[in-house]
C-alpha cells in the first residue's frame, strides 16, 4: 500500500504540473494546442496518470513501475515540439523519480531517453551547433541531477536502514530491561520483609507487596480505607506525620534497626524494625532513601512465650521442690536413720538445693520489666467503655446509669484497665434482656478505688460461680441461649486486675442478675520503672 502511495503522489504531481502548463498555454499561446505532437504529449499524460491509479501495482514486480517515468519522458518530449516553449526541463520529474526509487542504470536509462527524444521529437530550427548544445547541456544536467538524486536518495536509504537497526536494537534492550525490572519486582515482592523507596519530597517511587500488606497500601501506593497508623511503642502514641517512617526517611535521618510498633488495618499490634539506607543515582540536591522493614512480632512473641513457660515450668516445680526439701530437713533432724540413709538424704538434700538455685536464676533471666504505670482516671475510662456500648444498649432497649465520684484516679495501665471495663459492661450487655437495666458504680474511700457494674440479666448458677475465670468456660445458659462468646474474657480480666494490685469480685443470682466489682488500690505499690 505505501508503494500505491508513492507512484500516485509522483504521478499526480506531474500530471498536475503538465495540466498547470496547459491552462497557462491555453491562456497565452492558445495555437499551441493545434500542435499534434504537443496536444500527442498531454494525451499521453492523462492515459499515464490514469494507469497508475488504475494498476494493482501491489501484485506488479517493482520494476513494472519503471514504465510509469519512462512514459512520461516520452510525453515530454512529445510536448517539445512545440516552438518557443522549451518544456525539455519537465524531464526532472520522471528523472528523479527513477533515481529516488531505483538503480544507476535506470537514472541513465531515463537520461539517454530524454535525449533521444529530444533529438527526436523537439523543435530543431536553428544551427546544429546550437541544436546540440541545446542536447548536450540537457543530457548533463539531467545525468548530474540524477546521480545527485541516487546518491543522496543511497545515503538516505542508508540512514534509515541504519536508525531502524538502531531502533530495533533500542526496542530489544527496552524490552530486555524490562523483563529483567519484572524478574527483580517478583523477586522484591516475594521477600518477607517490607522494602519502599521515598524521595526527598515524600513520594514514593517502589514498594513491595510485604510493604503494601503491612501499611495497607494498594497497588499503586494510595492509601487504603484501612490504613495503619504508626505509634512510639505498642498502645502508646500516635506519630505525627513528620515523625512517621516514611516522613524521617524523606528527610534524611539514617535509622538502624530503630523500634516502631504498628497498629494495622485488622487491628493488630506489629513490631517493626526499621533501617533506611541513602540510594546512589538521586542527582545533586536530591534524596533518595530505600526504606527496609522488618516485622518482627513473631519473635517478640516467640521469646515472650519461651519466658512465660519458662516462668510457669520453674513456678510449678517449686512447690514440689520446696516440699521434698522440707521433708529432706526433717529426716536431717532425725538421730535414728540406719546404715547409709544419712548419706543418702545429704546427697538428696543438695541435689534439691541446686536444683532450687537453678530455679532462681531461670526466674530472674525470664522476669520481665513492668510496663510503667501512670495516673488513671476511672471515671473517665468508665465513661468512654460505656459510651462505646452505647449503640448496643439503644438498640436492645436497655438502661444504663453511672453513679458514684465524679474523680478517681489510681496508678495503672488506662489501656489495660478499659479492656476490663469494656468485658464487664459488654458482659452485662450481652446478658441483659432487653428491657433490663445496667448500673455502674464509682466509689473509693482512704485507701482502695472500686468499680461495680449491677445488670438485671440471666445470673450464673452457684455450682459455676468458682468455674467462672477458667480459660473457655461458659455457663450453660449462654450456651442453651445461643449467646456468642469465647469464655476467655473474665480469665483475661482477672489478671488485668491482679497486675494491678487489686481483686475482681462476682455475686451472682439466677433470674435476678450478676453484680461484678473490681478494687484496686489507690496507689499501685509497683514502682515505674526507671
Amino acid at each position: 500500500m505505501i508503494r500505491t502511495v508513492s507512484i500516485w503522489r509522483w504521478q499526480l504531481v506531474f500530471a498536475g504540473s503538465i495540466v498547470a502548463i496547459v491552462v497557462m498555454v491555453a491562456g497565452f499561446k492558445p495555437h499551441t494546442l493545434t500542435i499534434p505532437m504537443f496536444v500527442v504529449g498531454i494525451v499521453l499524460v492523462v492515459v499515464t496518470t490514469l494507469v497508475a491509479l488504475l494498476v494493482p501495482w501491489r501484485r506488479r514486480p517493482r520494476t513494472a513501475v519503471t514504465a510509469l517515468p519512462l512514459l512520461d519522458i516520452l510525453a515530454v518530449g512529445f510536448t517539445t515540439n512545440a516552438p518557443d516553449l522549451r518544456l525539455g526541463f519537465l524531464w526532472v520529474f520522471p528523472v528523479v523519480w527513477l533515481a529516488t526509487y531505483f538503480s544507476m542504470p535506470w537514472v541513465f536509462t531515463g537520461v539517454a531517453f530524454s535525449s533521444g527524444c529530444l533529438v527526436f521529437f523537439a523543435d530543431r530550427s536553428g544551427e546544429p551547433a546550437d541544436v546540440l548544445l541545446r542536447v548536450l547541456t540537457v543530457v548533463v544536467t539531467l545525468s548530474f541531477l540524477g546521480v545527485t538524486v541516487r546518491i543522496g536518495s543511497q545515503r538516505s536509504g542508508a540512514a534509515r536502514r541504519l536508525l531502524q537497526r538502531r531502533s530495533e536494537q533500542v526496542n530489544r534492550a527496552a524490552e530486555r530491561a524490562e523483563t529483567n525490572q519484572q524478574r527483580v519486582t517478583q523477586i522484591i515482592d516475594a521477600l518477607g520483609v517490607a522494602l519502599v523507596v521515598v524521595t526527598a519530597q515524600g513520594r514514593i517511587l517502589q514498594m513491595n507487596d510485604a510493604y503494601r500488606a503491612l501499611y495497607g497500601r494498594d497497588r499503586y501506593g494510595a492509601a487504603l480505607p484501612s490504613a495503619s497508623v504508626e505509634y512510639d511503642a505498642r498502645r502508646g502514641t500516635a506519630l505525627s506525620p513528620a515523625r512517621t517512617t516514611l516522613a524521617r526517611a524523606a528527610a534524611g535521618e539514617e535509622l538502624r534497626a530503630e523500634r516502631v510498633w504498628l497498629f494495622d488495618g485488622a487491628g493488630q499490634w506489629r513490631a517493626l524494625e526499621v533501617t533506611t539506607q541513602a540510594m546512589a543515582g538521586a542527582g545533586e540536591g536530591e534524596h533518595i532513601a530505600l526504606v527496609v522493614i522488618d516485622d518482627v512480632t513473631a519473635l517478640l512473641e516467640a521469646a515472650e512465650e519461651r519466658r512465660a513457660l519458662t516462668a510457669i515450668v520453674s513456678h510449678e516445680l517449686r512447690n514440689p521442690l520446696t516440699a521434698i526439701i522440707g521433708h529432706v530437713e526433717l529426716l536431717r533432724e532425725r538421730d535414728d536413720l540406719p546404715g547409709r540413709v544419712p548419706a543418702q538424704v545429704e546427697v538428696i538434700a543438695n541435689a534439691g538445693e541446686r536444683m532450687q538455685d537453678l530455679l532462681s536464676s531461670m526466674q530472674a533471666q525470664t522476669r520481665s520489666s513492668p510496663e510503667p504505670f501512670e495516673p488513671v482516671d476511672l471515671r473517665e475510662v468508665v465513661e468512654a467503655s460505656a459510651a462505646s456500648f452505647a449503640p448496643l444498649i439503644t438498640a436492645a432497649r436497655q438502661e444504663l446509669s453511672l453513679d458514684g465520684a465524679d474523680r478517681l484516679v489510681i496508678t495503672g495501665d488506662a489501656f489495660r484497665l478499659r479492656q476490663v471495663l469494656d468485658n464487664l459492661i459488654g458482659n452485662a450487655v450481652k446478658y441483659t434482656p432487653s428491657g433490663g437495666r445496667i448500673q455502674v458504680r464509682v466509689g473509693a474511700d482512704d485507701a482502695r478505688a472500686e468499680v461495680s457494674v449491677v445488670d438485671t440479666g440471666m445470673g450464673i448458677a452457684p455450682d459455676e460461680l468458682p468455674r467462672l475465670f477458667e480459660p473457655y468456660f461458659r455457663t450453660d445458659s449462654a450456651v442453651r441461649g445461643g449467646i456468642s462468646g469465647t469464655g476467655l474474657g473474665m480469665g483475661i480480666a482477672r489478671d488485668i486486675v491482679v497486675a494491678h494490685d487489686g481483686e475482681i469480685l462476682v455475686d451472682s443470682e439466677v433470674g435476678v442478675g450478676t453484680t461484678v466489682t473490681v478494687r484496686f488500690p489507690r496507689r499501685s505499690p509497683r514502682k515505674d520503672p526507671a
